[in-house]
């Protein structure tokens, strides 16, 4: 467990850089399990003279598996997450803390003036995509985000939530990475894989696929029982489905059939497909989650929305859930 404690000598606590770099270095240089709250700097959640907060990584990957799905189970990445990410969320440090917040009887989160109440507290998504929606980190990618978006709040999924914060206050994220079922020669088989956050009811269900598709012989029915399997444990969620983004004749068209007929929404990207404004420029840069900046060059990156793309179709899901005019 990481200790956060203020209590220690003065003559250390100065201003440190703002960059995550500089915070994971830090983590790293510190005697194992200690960090100081004081030495977090620019971090986006800072701890008072007064307060000691312990994070429990255990605990943490536990309890957000949806956090362990995108950057793994390293105890500094998940620390890393609670300090920039999970607090502001609302995610607990410790078992401790989140016992605290159910024997709490004043709520620990005031709802936004305006907002709208919901049954839970929270408005819950399910996002189900491939590389647009969310991409692993690795040599060529650097964040657990939708690829080519130059930091995580940038890309679409990351936008949509932002954009119903407004709305509902409280609003919860699960992403499911599963270009797996694009590849398959057995899809049907690979619905297994949505069982864990099937489980849980949301208000909202993503599905952005296929894209990667190039046997296009089953297409249609694997698509149509995709989209049954998700309505069958969801029944009461909006569903909307995301149009194709990078073309090829009659994918885009059965998506949409089967979007209409399954009752769902349907956000059609024509209007943005190859066209040259929303797509990130060789050389582009990216903000990881190392806290450095890296450049794209591999063309595969390049073929994924820009910034003003994931902007697009974030909009483009607000309006069908009348966020936006």
């Amino acid at each position: 467990m990481i200790l956060i404690n203020n209590m220690i000598t003065r003559t250390k606590n100065k201003v440190l850089t703002y960059s995550v770099l500089a915070l994971l270095l830090i983590l790293f240089i510190m005697p194992t399990g200690t960090v100081r709250a004081a030495e977090l700097g620019g971090s986006t959640q800072e701890t008072t003279a007064s307060e000691e907060v312990v994070f429990d990584a255990a605990f943490y990957a536990t309890q957000y598996p949806d956090v362990v799905s995108i950057i793994g189970n390293d105890e500094q990445m998940l620390y890393w997450h609670y300090v920039n990410y999970g607090k502001a969320e609302g995610r607990f440090p410790n078992a401790q803390e989140a016992a605290k917040a159910v024997t709490a009887t004043v709520p620990l989160a005031v709802p936004v003036v305006g907002t709208e109440t919901l049954a839970d507290g929270a408005y819950d998504i399910l996002a189900i995509g491939n590389s647009i929606t969310v991409h692993p980190m690795c040599s060529y990618w650097w964040g657990p985000w939708g690829m080519a978006a130059s930091s995580i709040d940038k890309d679409y999924i990351h936008r949509l939530q932002n954009g119903l914060m407004e709305k509902y206050g409280t609003v919860n994220l699960d992403i499911v990475p599963v270009q797996s079922w694009e590849t398959s020669y057995s899809r049907s088989k690979q619905l297994k894989k949505f069982d864990e956050k099937l489980a849980k009811s949301y208000d909202l269900v993503i599905i952005q696929l296929g894209e990667n598709v190039s046997d296009m012989s089953t297409f249609k029915k694997d698509f149509n029982k995709l989209v049954d399997y998700v309505k069958t444990s969801q029944p009461d969620a909006k569903i909307v489905v995301i149009g194709d983004f990078w073309y090829r004749s009659g994918r885009d068209a059965a998506k949409k059939d089967v979007a209409i007929k399954q009752g769902c929404d349907f956000v059609d990207l024509s209007e943005i497909r190859g066209v040259k404004k929303y797509l990130p420029e060789k050389g582009s840069k990216v903000l990881g989650y190392d806290g450095k900046y890296h450049t794209i060059t591999k063309a595969s990156v390049l073929k994924h929305p820009n910034d003003l793309g994931m902007e697009y179709i974030a909009n483009k899901i607000l309006e069908k859930l009348q966020i936006l005019n």
